[in-house]
């Protein structure tokens, strides 16, 4: 088969070698391939039934090449048990991994990817964000190992590899050089064009020679080569794919402007005649060009105020035999390990301090800038660093379930969700762009027939470009970027963006008391013994023993009770109520139903107690606990206040105590003794009202109501299950916070507001102007890349509150 002349290749838009007989057939046309490598991925992606990749792209693929032998061999070595352990997160039977994947170019990349993962079996979830280059994978390794995954990635022509924070930075680095690039090739055209073209306009007024004029015409044409098709490249493939794919971007305008102006100064070159704007068309590049690269440079800044954490996440550690250090993975450690830190190194796992001295730094998790002292027996946490002791510490969590880890991998399933704001601004810049296209055609025709046909090119071009909607479609993602990066740089890890949109309209707070207004740490201040026939420290000892079984804060008050270890059986835990087991005392002869909580679940009559201990329904013992509130709870209230905000208190609680924290902090509802059931139902019953509801708890009984709730805030101090529910987590213990957390939506939702009152207004104003003459493509180039600036810049202004 013949292969026709100026053929590209279709896998990745190369053109084809004169000779190369690469082709196959793909929906009723014959296609060619520049080289073996991308007519095999060519095959393996529409053998698979992925043909719609190449239907629906908006950009050209990367050129496929072979697997390099070191590749696969490097994709084999993630099988390997313990660099799997390093390099993911054990779930049950899936592992979890973040994937870092080069060569994407669109949307559509990012859905093949997704198809490919998905058609393996092992495969329990697969999600790629385009904008990133990565994709979070949840697979089950015992059917489909690692590097067979990443393999049939590759098959495709994308390199994926396990996310790790320095090729990240390597890779943006590329991308910069990228950019500095195309701005040089552009910057310095301009400047060459710019001087033949004083030479064009002088010779107008002075009188020129036909075949100088010609020369100098020519030399600017060539020179404007490399500008059209190097650095105007990135909006020429993605304005073309668009097009294809019959999708409308920001890139359509520029690019009809570009090759608008560029084709009638070739004809005019070729033809001798008119008018030749090839300095026009270098100094737009050049403009659009040193915006994008400000641009990405904004978002960088951005992404770099949310990816702190990985920077700090360890690598190494030092095992600890009680005689010599040897060196190993920080994410091979685990609980029970003995490790050694030494002076000036980051702690690499959450751990207890069994010898030695020194202080850590612990800034980057708990937002306190002051040496921490730490001696046997206090908690180092995993990224804080050492200062100048050495120490050994314990490990008592593994490096991906230490605080550390866990907060990343928060980070990074939040980089994945797409906000409805988000996607309702994309829809608009697509509608703007297609009534644009309208409006410049129309201005076209009225200037050429009507008014002035000589004007009509330039008013028509200044149209395109001055109204180009960059803007708007910057305006709410670099916004809430930034907005992410302020509150998680304060403490505050918004684990689920669509809060930022909610957290504006909230008119209601639902605190839980124990453990959140208060702090939590209870002591026993009356313990009274109602049946004489069980000591104080018997029946002490046997709540101790039952109580171990909860993570309720009350719980933790009788842990300095536990003496020794009795034999419980069928212990059950009611949320929210109580504990019951079977016990069997040395003189009875059967063992005896205990049940240790609340009055309602022991069935006693309510006289102010906080614990009831009853055996075989027989009231045994009650206990008085204290519990201190928080220092900023009153602080908090009082801002709710006055930002007219409803405060209310749902507590398991049916002490007096409740209506004394209620009084005290001037909460308006208190309902106490209540059910995680009467919990839900409560806030049910205040969004059924139209309130819009945010739930703030720490315990296993929170959990259901932050399903209720609008907005659900964990403390970081609460239970590891109320932590994975909640759409936010405190990560200072500081219930301050969350009026830091609410300034911050309502200043993001201001920004925001800004950003889009300024794009829209822009285009409003400028549109009437540029269609009547009264904008030069120069201004129309400047006013446009001002424009997108100025949106970044505000977003930015986040960042430094």
């Amino acid at each position: 088969m013949t292969k026709p002349q100026l053929q590209n290749c279709f896998h990745c838009n190369e053109p084809v070698p004169s000779g190369s007989n690469f082709s196959q057939a793909f929906d009723g046309q014959q296609r060619f391939f520049c080289c073996p490598g991308c007519e095999a991925v060519a095959q393996n992606i529409i053998s698979q039934g992925l043909g719609d990749y190449y239907r629906f792209r908006t950009a050209p693929a990367s050129k496929a090449s072979p697997l390099p032998e070191k590749l696969q061999q490097q994709l084999q070595s993630y099988d390997n048990a313990d660099v799997l352990g390093d390099l993911t997160t054990q779930d049950g039977q899936w592992q979890q991994v973040e994937l870092s994947i080069s060569g994407m170019s669109c949307a559509a990349c990012a859905w093949l990817i997704e198809k490919q993962l998905k058609q393996d079996p092992a495969v329990a979830s697969a999600s790629v964000n385009s904008s990133t280059s990565r994709c979070a994978l949840r697979w089950n390794p015992a059917k489909t190992q690692l590097s067979v995954l990443l393999k049939g990635i590759a098959g495709l022509g994308y390199q994926a590899s396990p996310f790790i924070a320095d090729n990240e930075e390597q890779s943006y680095q590329q991308e910069m050089r990228a950019y500095l690039k195309r701005l040089a090739v552009s910057g310095i055209m301009s400047m060459q064009v710019m001087m033949l073209a004083f030479g064009l306009y002088f010779g107008e007024y002075t009188g020129i020679e036909q075949q100088y004029e010609g020369y100098l015409r020519w030399i600017s044409l060539l020179l404007t080569l490399p500008v059209m098709f190097f650095a105007a490249a990135p909006f020429s493939q993605s304005a073309w794919r668009a097009l294809k794919a019959k999708e409308l971007n920001m890139d359509v305008p520029i690019v009809l402007a570009l090759y608008y102006t560029f084709l009638a100064s070739t004809y005019a070159t070729i033809s001798h005649s008119g008018e030749v704007y090839f300095e026009s068309v270098c100094m737009f590049v050049f403009l659009l060009q040193l915006g994008k690269f400000f641009e990405f440079r904004a978002r960088k800044q951005a992404r770099d105020a949310t990816s702190n954490l990985l920077k700090v996440m360890p690598v190494s550690a030092w095992l600890w035999d009680g005689q010599q250090a040897t060196a190993t993975s920080a994410r091979r450690l685990n609980a029970g390990t003995l490790i050694l830190v030494k002076a000036g190194e980051t702690i690499p796992a959450d751990g207890v301090v069994q010898s030695g001295e020194s202080s850590a730094d612990e800034s980057m998790l708990t937002g306190e800038y002051k040496a921490i002292a730490k001696a046997p027996g206090d908690t180092v946490l995993a990224g804080s660093v050492n200062h100048d002791g050495i120490l050994v510490v314990q490990v008592q969590k593994a490096l991906t379930e230490s605080r550390l880890g866990q907060i990343i991998l928060l980070q990074q399933q939040t980089l994945h969700q797409k906000p409805q704001l988000l996607e309702k601004t994309d829809k608009i810049a697509r509608f703007f762009v297609q009534r644009l296209l309208v409006i410049a055609s129309f201005t076209f025709a009225v200037w050429y027939f009507f008014i002035d046909a000589d004007r009509a090119f330039w008013v028509t071009l200044s149209v395109l470009v001055a109204t180009c909607p960059c803007a708007l479609s910057l305006a709410t993602p670099t916004a809430i970027t930034c907005a992410l990066a302020r509150l998680n740089r304060k403490g505050i890890l918004i684990k689920n963006q669509q809060v930022l949109e909610v957290l504006p309209k909230l008119n209601r707070v639902f605190f839980d008391k124990t453990g959140t207004l208060t702090q939590g740490r209870f002591s026993i201040q009356t313990f009274v013994v109602h049946q004489h026939h069980y000591s104080a420290d018997e029946l002490c000892n046997l709540i101790a023993n039952l109580e171990a079984y909860s993570e309720h804060p009350i719980a933790r008050a009788f842990a300095t009770q536990h003496s020794r270890q009795l034999d419980l059986k069928e212990v059950q835990l009611q949320v929210g109520a109580g504990l019951s087991a079977l016990w069997q005392p040395q003189a009875a002869t059967a063992p005896l139903m205990v049940k240790v909580g609340s009055a309602r679940f022991c069935q006693q009559a309510q006289s102010g107690a906080h614990v009831y201990c009853t055996i075989e329904g027989e009231l045994v013992a009650s206990v008085v606990l204290s519990d201190a509130l928080r220092p900023e709870t009153t602080t908090l209230m009082q801002s709710l206040k006055a930002l007219d905000i409803q405060t209310s208190i749902i507590t398991g609680d049916s002490s007096a105590q409740a209506e004394e924290v209620a009084q005290q902090l001037g909460v308006q509802q208190l309902w106490k003794s209540c059910t995680p059931e009467q919990k839900v139902e409560h806030i049910q019953q205040a969004v059924a009202k139209g309130d819009t509801v945010l739930m703030v708890g720490d315990g296993i009984n929170d959990s259901p109501c932050f399903h209720a709730a609008h907005v659900s805030v964990a403390l970081d101090s609460g239970t590891d299950l109320s932590k994975n529910q909640a759409d936010v987590v405190l990560l200072h213990n500081d219930l301050s916070l969350l009026s830091e957390l609410i300034a911050g939506a309502k200043l993001a939702k201001k920004v925001v507001r800004q950003n889009l009152l300024w794009a829209v207004g822009y285009n409003l104003v400028i549109i009437p102007l540029a269609v009547c003459g009264f904008v030069s493509p120069y201004v129309a180039v400047i006013g446009m890349s001002f424009s997108s600036l100025l949106v970044v810049s505000n977003s930015l202004r986040l960042l430094k509150q």
